[in-house]
């Protein structure tokens, strides 16, 4: 039956090549609506009873002589009772459709069982289509939100009797999922700024038997409040992302709904958390997807809407979703989970859903949702005590610490190796260096390779804080006009892939004299991109070891050496490469936004740990001679196994020691 149905719907689909969607959503209407007790569930008696019309069998006979006609005429008699039928006629009237065709589709639809395939079905089945497919003709693929996700937010809300409100309702599939997921009948209500989305969240409720009231006309909720006043008990949003300049030419410089502070112009995502807040019940619940921006955004503003929120103790939960769930965005975003007056203690759960075994892919499966659910269960019922690497409880106390950030990162458990288990490997470094030693490598640089077969290690070590041993500085920027000419500029990709600052140079860039000494480059800088699309590429640092008649960009920070006989500069290129290091990025920064990013503030946190000079001085010499010989290097296998000894060289003389450096000191290790 699967498979038939399938190829019902691709003919369904092929039909509608030729026309606009209303036409299709015209008929899957009226055939609904014609069908037994369907009006009875959706209106009172009287309304009912002004509906005393064949609606689909004047449509299927053709009682008018035209398809199009015979349509317009079901159509008119249901409008007084569901007046935004008028849009559907008003559009129908703008298209000229083949007969032939149109009639091919009706008849198509009265065969069809609507047991076997429902007209909500075939519905859904087509807007889910336009929008996996890209095909925008239509802008229903903008609201529509993947059935998965609808069925786990509606989970998280366990709705029962009362209210539920959607206040951008798209295609209306969100209040879909509520109801469906409430043991008790809910009176639904929402509100959506378009006049499409208007439409198409009204036909998927009544395709399913349900009404709502999305209030008297299509507006802009944040500025023309439908059901201003109105409280709800459920409240299930997925509202447009960042969305810029949202209330134009009025500045809300007071309303009754910004208790925790007024939105900035640039973004809406705080004035959509303010709103939906203001809109919940005594002990109302609410879920809502937004941008993983909003769990780390530092603008003053939104920092803190974000604070207040989180004193207020209005935030049960935070869970931030893998990547490519949504058809319509790569913006990787979260969902947050508000009580009103509910969570006494302020304690939240931070849920890392990317972690998730079994992995999720495309879709949330019910073994996902059912997880999921359980786990905000018992955090509601203060019966969840364990951390684990994907999910954690955190306390207002704890998250105050952290400067009210919300990424989940900071709160979950971090499984990184021990430094019993790091030196469990020490023979698999004896083990590279032998397999090395029967390749047909230059001598000097096996020479240098054997020097750390049973070499001691650093017995002295130090540390400081990086502001403590660098000087921090930004890098130039230029308008795009400047690039292509004058001196070298290092560039982030660069800085990425390459631990020394290179002998050739891809990019060019057009500086003043003054902006040559301010931004140049000498023997001994680090120089770290402050940015990238991933925590793995953030900070990676590249060491100069010369001067050079060069710049470097404004995506870049200079790392400059107050004392240049403290860190040796190629030792500083393998601590750079470390396990440490990445341990400590990865300590403070935010990592569930679009793009990581760090600053001053975030880099004054972090240790440099060195041995004496000597030690660093033999590690660097040998990571430079194997980087060296790399560059020149063909064989396949010499450069892997090359690549396995910086590695474990590096993970025994570097992570190893400072680790046990770190516990002798007392400190706690990098979590």
């Amino acid at each position: 039956m699967k498979a038939i149905c399938s190829t019902i719907q691709k003919e369904i689909e092929q039909l509608c090549t030729s026309m606009k969607d209303s036409i299709l959503f015209s008929l899957l209407l009226l055939r609904q609506l014609s069908q037994d007790g369907s009006l009875s569930r959706l209106l009172t008696n009287n309304d009912a009873k002004q509906i005393e019309y064949p609606l689909w069998e004047s449509v299927l006979t053709n009682q008018e002589g035209n398809y199009m006609s015979s349509i317009a005429k079901s159509l008119t008699f249901i409008e007084p009772v569901f007046p935004f039928v008028h849009k559907l006629i008003a559009q129908n009237e703008r298209q000229d459709v083949e007969e032939r065709v149109l009639k091919q589709l009706i008849h198509l639809l009265s065969d069809i069982s609507i047991d076997d395939l429902p007209c909500a079905a075939i519905y859904e089945n087509h807007l889910q289509r336009k929008t996996s497919t890209d095909d925008m003709s239509s802008s229903s693929g903008d609201f529509y939100t993947p059935k998965s996700i609808a069925q786990c937010l509606a989970a998280f809300l366990n709705p029962g009797r009362g209210t539920a409100y959607d206040p951008c309702c798209g295609s209306g599939a969100l209040l879909l999922a509520v109801q469906k997921c409430s043991k008790q009948n809910l009176n639904l209500y929402g509100q959506t700024q378009d006049e499409n989305s208007y439409l198409l969240s009204q036909m998927t409720l009544i395709l399913h038997g349900e009404s709502v009231n999305l209030g008297k006309t299509a507006a802009s909720t944040l500025l023309d409040d439908q059901h201003k006043n109105k409280k709800f008990d459920y409240i299930i949003a997925n509202p447009p992302f960042n969305h810029a300049n949202w209330f134009g030419d009025n500045p809300p410089f007071y309303d009754d709904r910004w208790h925790f502070g007024i939105p900035p112009r640039s973004n809406a995502n705080f004035a959509w958390l303010q709103h939906i807040l203001s809109h919940l019940q005594p002990n109302g619940r609410a879920a809502v997807i937004l941008p993983n921006g909003t769990l780390t955004t530092q603008t003053y503003g939104e920092a803190g809407i974000r604070q207040a929120i989180i004193q207020n103790k209005r935030i049960e939960a935070v869970i931030t979703l893998p990547p490519g769930l949504f058809y319509s965005t790569k913006v990787p975003c979260c969902i947050w989970l508000l009580a009103n007056s509910d969570n006494k203690s302020g304690d939240i759960l931070f849920i890392n859903a990317a972690h998730m075994k079994p992995e999720i892919k495309k879709d949330f499966t019910s073994e996902h949702i059912e997880v999921l659910t359980e786990l905000v269960s018992k955090h509601r019922q203060r019966k969840l005590h364990t951390c684990t690497e994907w999910y954690g409880v955190a306390s207002l106390e704890k998250i105050e610490q952290n400067d009210f950030i919300l990424s989940p990162n900071r709160y979950t458990a971090v499984l990184r190796p021990g430094e019993s288990e790091i030196h469990r490997e020490y023979g698999k470094l004896l083990e590279t260096i032998e397999e090395l030693s029967a390749l047909p490598i230059s001598e000097p640089l096996l020479s240098s390779i054997a020097r750390w077969k049973n070499a001691k290690i650093a017995k002295h070590w130090e540390k400081a804080t990086l502001f403590e041993i660098y000087d921090v500085f930004g890098g130039v920027t230029k308008s795009k006009d400047s690039f292509g000419k004058g001196v070298p500029i290092l560039d982030v990709k660069t800085v990425i892939h390459s631990p020394y600052i290179p002998d050739s140079w891809p990019s060019y860039v057009d500086v003043t004299e003054d902006e040559k000494r301010k931004y140049g480059i000498e023997y001994g800088d680090v120089f770290l991109n402050r940015t990238s699309e991933t925590t793995r590429e953030l900070a990676c640092c590249c060491v100069a070891l010369e001067d050079q008649d060069a710049v470097y960009g404004g995506f870049i920070k200079r790392l400059r050496p107050y004392d240049k006989q403290i860190i040796n500069p190629l030792y500083a290129a393998c601590y750079f490469r470390s396990e440490i290091y990445r341990w400590e990025i990865e300590n403070v920064s935010t990592v569930y936004t679009t793009y990581a990013s760090i600053d001053n503030r975030k880099l004054s946190k972090i240790t440099v740990f060195f041995p004496d000079m000597e030690t660093q001085k033999n590690l660097g010499d040998t990571l430079f001679e194997v980087f060296q010989y790399q560059k020149q290097c063909s064989d396949t296998l010499q450069k892997k196994r090359l690549k396995e000894f910086e590695y474990f060289l590096i993970r025994q003389y570097i992570t190893y020691p400072i680790l046990r450096f770190q516990r002798k000191e007392g400190d706690s290790p990098c979590r």
